[in-house]
């Protein structure tokens, strides 16, 4: 990537970082459905799950929003548990090998942590469930006998669900009520990258930091257009960040760009030029829909911008000094 553009980048995405540790810790609004999820480990098709918000843009300690392999959580809750969704985008999923059992040191392979706190002034308690459903814990020392979990591995991405009874919490929430806790990821299969521990509620250097845990709402019965609203509010601050990041690499588009269309009909050059004048086109029109554009739109976007800028510098430098020895 070019010297200017990476700086201008690396600018952008220190000052977000340090904004949002800054920032008030996120709240995540957990309705009551009136039945619990099916504990199978896929998310999609169950009633439990719809009207459920849906939060993203998790991010890695204390540097921002994670690039690749991002989260999506959400929970609900009846009279006797909590019940968290997540799904884990993981490309590498073919490479992953679980190897922790039940009750072992589950932190040390492929999973998510979930961390809860009734009170300030109440004990934290850590459930660590891996990609493969193996259940443990170490803060608040649960017993991983008496929460249940379940895995579901698809092409490109794992899920998991949890549910988690409040007997083990020595509390129980009723509407109104507000606790503290966090969302966190463990990645150890980084083929294709990924930051190693990433979280939902920004932290600073560990997943046990209660002062900058997310709030949870207990509500009650789920509403679609009101979850819809609320996950919208959820990921604003993340879509922000996105079309941020996204509008300052459309603005060195003109570096490219006339070159580019100049080299579009050359007979060498053409087709490359082609395909990356329409890439760049994609990212001006989504910039200018950045509001109402798909969140995973936006992300995949951004992820592709270093190869974006690389290869049209590319082939706009191959094509300047193929015409001047051609002169």
């Amino acid at each position: 990537m070019p010297g200017l553009l990476r700086t201008l980048l690396a600018c952008l995405l220190a000052a977000a970082s340090a904004a949002r540790l800054l920032a008030a810790p996120p709240a995540y609004p957990c309705f009551r459905p009136g039945l619990p999820p099916t504990l199978d480990g896929a998310l999609a098709d169950d009633p439990a799950w719809e009207g459920v918000p849906v939060a993203t843009g998790f991010s890695k300690l204390g540097a921002g929003y994670t690039e690749a392999k991002q989260t999506e959580v959400r929970a609900c809750w009846d009279t006797e548990a909590l019940y968290v969704g997540l799904l884990c985008e993981e490309p590498d999923v073919a490479s992953m090998k679980p190897t922790v059992r039940d009750g072992g040191d589950t932190w040390l392979d492929d999973g998510v942590e979930v961390f809860l706190q009734p009170a300030p002034d109440a004990t934290v308690v850590q459930f660590v469930v891996t990609a493969a459903g193996a259940k443990g814990g170490y803060e608040g020392a649960p017993d991983f006998l008496k929460y249940q979990a379940a895995a579901h591995v698809g092409r490109d991405f794992y899920s998991l669900e949890l549910r988690i009874p409040f007997a083990l919490l020595g509390a129980s929430p009723t509407i109104g009520d507000t606790w503290r806790g966090n969302f966190c990821r463990n990645i150890w299969t980084t083929g294709s990258g990924g930051d190693r521990f990433t979280c939902w509620a920004p932290l600073e250097a560990r997943f046990l930091e209660p002062e900058r845990f997310a709030a949870i709402e207990f509500l009650g019965p789920p509403d679609l257009v009101r979850a819809s609203q609320l996950t919208e509010q959820l990921n604003r601050p993340y879509r922000r960040d996105l079309a941020r990041r996204l509008r300052a690499v459309a603005a060195t588009a003109p570096e490219y760009t006339p070159t580019l269309a100049e080299a579009a009909n050359d007979e060498r050059f053409g087709e490359p030029a082609r395909d990356l004048l329409a890439r760049w086109e994609q990212i001006a029109e989504v910039v200018r829909e950045a509001d109402r554009a798909p969140v995973v739109e936006l992300r995949g976007l951004v992820r592709g911008v270093q190869a974006l800028t690389q290869h049209s510098y590319d082939v706009k430098y191959a094509y300047l000094i193929a015409q001047l020895l051609r002169d």
